[in-house]
């Protein structure tokens, strides 16, 4: 009751607050240089201006508050964060731009770029009782002796691109244009990334996979992992038929481009693009392709430099491998491996992926490049028992298979 009563004061204050500060289009007026401030573009869309207006508030609103807890969290408490915080989203707009406004069908398509009053949310959120992450400081790498090693991992990440096939509001048409967008700016930006046609060669073994866990795990992280791609890229959004003038067709287009980690699933960030209204006088798809592309440019660079920023973070642990280990057909042998690869000099730590009848997966995080990973491993096994015909089978990006030779 306690809480409640604490809720609904901040409510009434907060009401108070739009009600002395008026109703102005540009947003509530404060001292913006007493707060830390966050830009985000946002989108909505309705029969009414106004109402589309309010939406494309929420979803920018929503991006901060994202930004501050992390996506599960705000998941988790979005029910609490709609009443309290989405359903006043403008009394934390401290200015915004309404930068398109796009006709389709009956309805108003709202794009704004807004400037929010972060440090608003932040208290907002702390009233609410719900937990803010703790700030982790960027080390600077630059004087590390591991400093070669984690620049030469982050230019050798691995990228994986698709869609939730169950899960998406964009069409399957645009949802694959939207995937070789992305590969195409990591290709030029000399990234690694894997082929949306080897993604489509074992989508349905993972499907499989993904109904039995009955969606409790994303089908794109599944497909990642199997694929040994460190990031992968979630794709998703809405393409818009916003009418003809004489020969000329318009359209627009709302792209999310979301970053996970694959190895535990982990949001590292979320970005928008949007196309604007786009007139081309070669036909309505025409018009649709090109705003998919414009709202993709508009977006991918962020999101790619933020799972970037992330796994450099991630890398104080060590790089990540993926180790599979076939042929040791018992505990004894299997302990063996696993005590060869921790008494590798610059061995940080190890975690049991999967393990069946002649065969285990690991995830081994390791301050040093591949082969020396492999030269310490094979090292510490010289000479043990069972291990005379012990080889690496195959090796291929962050992913390494050991077993006995034949």
């Amino acid at each position: 009751m306690a809480r409640k009563g604490i809720l609904l004061s901040m409510m009434f204050l907060i009401i108070m607050g739009l009600t002395i500060s008026g109703c102005a289009k540009k947003g509530v007026r404060v001292d913006e240089g007493a707060v830390e401030k966050s830009v985000r573009n946002g989108v909505g869309k309705d029969r009414k201006f106004d109402n589309a207006l309010d939406l494309a508030f929420r979803d920018a609103l929503k991006k901060v508050v994202v930004d501050i807890i992390g996506e599960e969290s705000e998941k988790a408490n979005r029910e609490t964060i709609k009443s309290y915080m989405y359903g006043i989203s403008q009394s934390f707009i401290l200015s915004y731009e309404v930068t398109d406004k796009v006709k389709s069908d009956r309805d108003t398509i709202v794009y704004i770029r807004a400037v929010i009053n972060k440090s608003k949310v932040e208290e907002t959120l702390g009233t609410l009782e719900i937990n803010i992450p703790v700030e982790v400081v960027e080390k600077d790498y630059s004087d590390s002796p591991y400093a070669d090693v984690i620049n030469e991992a982050l230019d050798n990440l691995t990228y994986l691109v698709y869609f939730e096939p169950e899960k998406k509001k964009i069409e399957d048409e645009y949802a694959r244009l939207c995937v070789n967008r992305v590969n195409n700016y990591l290709a030029n930006q000399g990234y690694e990334y894997i082929d949306l046609e080897r993604i489509n060669e074992i989508r349905e073994e993972y499907f499989k996979l993904y109904e039995e866990t009955q969606g409790s795990v994303s089908i794109v992280q599944l497909i990642a992992q199997a694929l040994n791609a460190d990031v992968y890229i979630v794709v998703d959004g809405i393409v818009e038929d916003a009418g003809s003038e004489g020969d000329v067709h318009f359209a627009s287009a709302s792209i999310d481009l979301k970053a996970f980690e694959s190895a535990t699933g982990r949001g590292l960030g979320t970005e928008t693009g949007y196309s604007g209204k786009l007139g081309l006088a070669s036909g309505m798809d025409a018009a649709k392709r090109k705003g998919v592309e414009v709202a993709v440019e508009n977006a991918v660079a962020v999101v790619v430099d933020i799972s970037r920023d992330y796994m450099l973070r991630a890398f104080e642990k060590g790089i990540r491998y993926e180790i599979v280990v076939q042929g040791l057909d018992n505990y004894r042998m299997l302990k063996i491996f696993t005590d060869g690869v921790r008494d590798s000099g610059s061995f940080r730590s190890l975690k049991e992926v999967s393990a069946s009848a002649g065969q285990a997966k690991y995830y081994v995080y390791y301050m040093g490049r591949k082969g020396e990973l492999i030269d310490d491993i094979m090292g510490n096994l010289q000479g043990e028992e069972g291990f005379e015909n012990f080889n690496v089978l195959i090796s291929r990006g962050n992913a390494v298979i050991f077993g006995i030779e034949e």
